[in-house]
């Protein structure tokens, strides 16, 4: 005896779990983006970095619990005076390959703080891509750690411009 199949649509209660924009994937596109730890090789730029990612992953989560406006956040700041190292090259580019993954699907959420965190993520995929690169290339120099703090400085920036002004009443 077979079982009859209910055909999938509008009317199927699991479908908006399992759209790319849905709850359940935006959550589980922040668990993904928060785990990500790449290794910049300077301490200020790895701390930048795990902070963009870590600011993206309550964007996502904010959007998934259904908020109208994302949460206030913290300014994030990188470590200051970690000894300088070579960049794990593998690490980069598989970070930036889990970005590029999530970007394309984040980008057509219809919350636009949700777009804005995907743009977010392509920036520093092509980032994390383009220090692999160098790497691989030969040492990085001191002009390309200013390159790397001012892009992740602006990345920070623009996630930062997506965010409700900070009530100057708040008690911190």
């Amino acid at each position: 005896m077979s079982v009859p199949r209910v055909p999938s649509g509008a009317a199927d209660p699991d479908v908006q779990h399992t759209r790319a924009d849905g709850p359940s994937a935006l959550l589980r596109a922040a668990e993904e983006i928060s785990g990500l730890a790449p290794d910049l090789g300077w301490a200020e730029a790895s701390g930048m970095a795990e902070g963009l990612l870590d600011s993206v992953s309550h964007l996502l989560a904010d959007a998934a619990s259904g908020r109208d406006a994302p949460r206030p956040q913290p300014l994030v700041v990188g470590a200051i005076g970690g000894a300088d190292r070579t960049p794990d090259h593998a690490g980069c580019r598989a970070a930036a390959a889990r970005l590029r993954a999530h970007a394309p699907t984040l980008a057509d959420h219809p919350r636009p703080w949700v777009a804005t965190a995907a743009g977010v993520l392509d920036d520093l995929a092509d980032l994390l891509d383009q220090v692999a690169d160098r790497t691989r290339r030969g040492a990085l120099g001191r002009s390309d750690k200013g390159v790397v703090l001012r892009r992740l400085h602006r990345s920070q920036q623009r996630l930062r411009d997506t965010l409700p002004p900070e009530d100057p009443q708040a008690v911190p």
